[in-house]
This record gives structure tokens, C-alpha cells and sequence, in this order.
């Protein structure tokens, strides 16, 4: 296990939101994830994870993600900061399916659902692959079942491509996705339009997608 090695730089945020402080995952973490993951609401709706999901699962999948890689990509859990709580986690990393992109993948523990923290978490891993990820387009695969992910990624500015099949370890087979994409320039746009907005003393609602949450996710 990688707990000896792990600093008090993994202490540290990598973004910190209104409610949420990001970093790297460590080992301690490991049990917490087991359970959020291990929940099969949020495991089938991932295409990258088995079912059932064990203990052993989410120390492998932190030790994967903690890993020095040539490419770039970044993997990062989301605790609450009033009690630390595990609400999610996201990462990005380069797409071997869809061309000159990187993929997005995110997800929220089943208690924090409905309250803003999907769009909060995927804020923040998008904000981090175009900022120092270098990605000039984020993709993204949703379960056509997802309504409340969809709707965080149209929250994000993402737009829909087109439809497919993906392969799922949980369901052990493939499922149906809608494919969105997020180009640079209008993750751009939208952050301008949002730093204008609250220069301007306008409410989250009137900013764009900076500083929105939805209920959904």
C-alpha cells in the first residue's frame, strides 16, 4: 500500500468550492469509497467499476490513481467541509475512444444526491483539465437512464453528440450512453460570462454555468 509514502502535500485541496474541498485520494480513504461505490445506485451507473464492489476494489482503484503517469489526467475525491464527509469523486485523462480529447467521469454518494453536489464536483475536475490538464475538449458518457447526470453536464456547458454502446463491468455487458462534449472555447465563454456576472453583483442564476448547482445531482 502506498499509505507510508503518502505526504502532507495529499493534505492539501487541489480545488476547494463553497462546500467541497478536492484532492488526491489515499488509502485511508479507502473504506469510505467502498461504501459509496459499493452502493449498486451509483456503481451501475459507472461503466469502469465491478459490482459487487469491495474493499479491496476501491484500495486498487486508489492506488491506480495515485500512480505517476506520463499523461496527463487527474483523479480527485470531494469531502464535504462542515464533517469531512466522502460526497463524490471525478477524474479526466486523455480518451483513447474519441479523438484530441480527454474524458470526464464523476459521480455522487447516494446520500448527497439532489442537492448540487454533481454539478459542484464536476465543476471543478472540468475547471482542473482545462487549466492544468491542457484538454481542448472534454468528452463525456452518460446511461441513457441518468436524467439527473445529464443534467449536470448540461449545466457544465456540454453538448450532445450523438449515441452508443459502452461496455459496463458492473452489468457485465453494454449499456446504452448519450455522448455530450465540452469544447475549450466555451468552457471560456462561460467562465467569462460568469466572472462578468458576479462583477456586476448579478446572482448564480444569472451567471451562466459558473457557479450554478442543480438539484439533480
Amino acid at each position: 500500500m502506498l499509505e507510508a509514502d503518502e505526504t502532507s502535500e495529499d493534505e492539501r485541496p487541489v480545488h476547494v468550492t463553497g462546500r467541497l474541498a478536492l484532492r488526491l485520494p489515499r488509502q485511508r480513504d479507502a473504506a469510505a469509497l467502498a461504501i459509496a461505490v459499493g452502493n449498486p445506485r451509483v456503481a451501475m451507473s459507472l461503466f469502469d467499476v465491478p459490482y459487487p464492489y469491495a474493499h479491496a476494489d476501491a484500495e486498487g482503484w486508489i492506488e491506480r490513481a495515485r500512480v505517476p503517469s506520463r499523461s496527463p489526467g487527474t483523479t480527485l475525491v470531494a469531502f464535504r467541509h462542515c464533517d469531512a464527509a466522502l460526497v463524490g469523486a471525478g477524474f479526466h485523462r486523455p480518451s483513447d475512444a474519441w479523438p484530441d480529447g480527454f474524458e470526464l467521469s464523476f459521480w455522487v454518494a447516494e446520500p448527497f444526491w439532489g442537492r448540487g453536489f454533481g454539478t459542484e464536483i464536476a465543476h471543478a475536475v472540468i475547471d482542473d483539465a482545462f487549466e492544468r490538464g491542457g484538454a481542448e475538449r472534454l468528452w463525456c458518457a452518460i446511461r441513457v437512464t441518468s436524467g439527473p447526470a445529464r443534467r449536470v453536464a448540461e449545466k457544465c456547458g456540454f453538448q450532445f453528440r450523438d449515441t452508443g454502446l459502452v461496455r459496463s463491468l458492473a452489468t457485465r455487458g453494454t449499456v446504452p450512453v448519450e455522448r455530450f462534449v465540452l469544447e475549450r472555447r466555451v468552457w471560456t465563454s462561460l467562465k467569462a460570462w460568469g466572472r462578468e456576472a458576479s462583477r456586476l453583483g448579478r446572482g448564480p442564476e444569472s451567471a451562466g454555468v459558473e457557479g450554478q448547482t442543480s438539484d439533480a445531482a
